[in-house]
């Protein structure tokens, strides 16, 4: 199904009315894709036109093969956009090693962000939020549940007997980010790429947001309108860890050293993990 999604035909770009986005946030889960998302849609250059901040283009086989036009119609029509940029944020888009392809094949050089986080902590914020989802009130949230504990999710997740089709979280491989990120060089450059951390992200919002601002050439936001950004905080966990969820986040800050280690060669950069 894929390979054959890959061989679909490039339309010629004035046969639509809908603008292409300008650029995307394509990861990670649980990172703070939320809170950068909310923060952009107010910026007076950028425009959003659709209800939901993910089209789930890229990462669904089945709107994929609705076509380019359809992903399109998520976005302002050219006489509304004018100069304005329009985006979406998909976190699922770096993890799925096919994606970036499709990304390129149907909208070439494109500029991306991506927040990364680390991957031990994301991995339980993860697990979290699935965790709680049986305890909604909306059946389509709690069908996609994870009734298992941490311990048991992570457990089951080292065992190569599970199934992945009922347990199809990821919560270890989503934060091997160096596999990712190298999967989405083999096709784009990495000035294309911006990278920021949740902590950064939390710990000095200011320098963030100036640099999302200065990579998509648009005018910063001013210190009093961050400020009032600082006041509101979307999509927060609590962490109530018990003796197993300390047991199974250990095993985890351990396992990762190595991909994490790869990682910081790759970018010339450490993170805090």
């Amino acid at each position: 199904m894929i390979k054959q999604l890959m061989k679909k035909a490039v339309y010629p770009v004035y046969t639509f009315l809908n603008s292409f986005p300008d650029f995307l946030m394509i990861g990670v889960q649980r990172s703070g894709t939320t809170s950068l998302y909310k923060y952009l849609i107010q910026h007076p250059q950028i425009l959003v036109s659709h209800s939901s901040r993910e089209t789930y283009y890229f990462d669904n086989p089945e709107n994929y093969a609705k076509g380019l036009s359809w992903y399109l119609k998520h976005f302002p029509l050219k006489v509304q956009k004018g100069n304005k940029l329009t985006f979406e944020a998909s976190p699922s888009y770096l993890y799925y090693p096919y994606i970036p392809k499709l990304i390129h094949q149907d909208l070439g050089e494109i500029k991306m962000i991506v927040i990364l986080r680390n991957p031990v902590d994301r991995a339980y914020s993860a697990w979290q939020m699935f965790h709680s989802y049986g305890e909604l009130p909306l059946a389509h949230l709690r069908e996609r549940a994870d009734i298992r504990t941490f311990a048991e999710a992570i457990e089951q997740e080292f065992n190569p007997e599970i199934n992945k089709a009922t347990y199809p979280y990821n919560y270890i491989n989503r934060g091997k980010y160096v596999e990712q990120l190298e999967n989405y060089y083999k096709y784009f450059d990495k000035e294309q790429i911006l990278l920021l951390s949740f902590e950064e992200l939390g710990q000095d919002l200011n320098s963030v947001l100036n640099k999302t601002c200065d990579f998509l050439n648009i005018e910063p936001f001013s210190l009093a309108r961050i400020e009032e950004f600082k006041k509101d905080k979307y999509a927060q966990a609590k962490y109530i860890k018990s003796p197993d969820d300390v047991e199974a986040l250990e095993r985890l800050k351990n396992y990762f050293i190595p991909f994490n280690e790869k990682l910081y060669e790759l970018l010339g950069h450490r993170y805090s993990w």
